[in-house]
């Protein structure tokens, strides 16, 4: 019996649990929505309505927090300066889960995992990097 079992492993070991949801969570953040199955959407809903709740507090010891979840600067920023004051006004349930239908490959259940209110523009805060042939101008301008 698994009595007071909270946790799905989804056939992986702790390290790649973790970075499975780790880079769910990042894409939810970055883009709003993603497309996944069903029982990895609910377990992402769990570390994302979490971490919403906790970026609304925006100190310095909550960004500190999420950043040892993230590991980047830009994905903390983005979570804490566009999406929590999107939530200010509620306490839970900041995103919802919308079933898709089944997988044609293996018929597993898909799910979309959105945030219930967008910001006015999605996207990560960090500065978009430029492609080769940008870089060559911008080199040549500055000559």
């Amino acid at each position: 019996m698994k009595h007071r079992i909270k946790i799905k492993k989804f056939n992986r070991d702790t390290k790649s649990r973790k970075a499975l949801f780790k880079a769910l969570v990042r894409s939810l953040v970055e883009t709003g929505s993603i497309v996944t199955t069903q029982a990895k959407a609910k377990e992402a809903r769990r570390i994302a309505d979490k971490l919403i709740g906790k970026a609304k507090d925006a100190t310095l010891e909550t960004r500190r927090t999420l950043h040892r979840f993230f590991g980047t600067r830009d994905v903390v920023n983005t979570l804490v300066e566009k999406i929590a004051p999107v939530f200010a006004d509620r306490n839970s349930g900041f995103t919802r889960i919308t079933k898709m239908g089944v997988r044609r490959g293996d018929n597993s259940e898909m799910a979309q995992l959105t945030l219930v209110t967008m910001p006015e523009a999605v996207g990560s805060l960090k500065k978009p990097l430029l492609t080769p042939v940008a870089q060559k101008t911008a080199k040549k301008e500055t000559k």
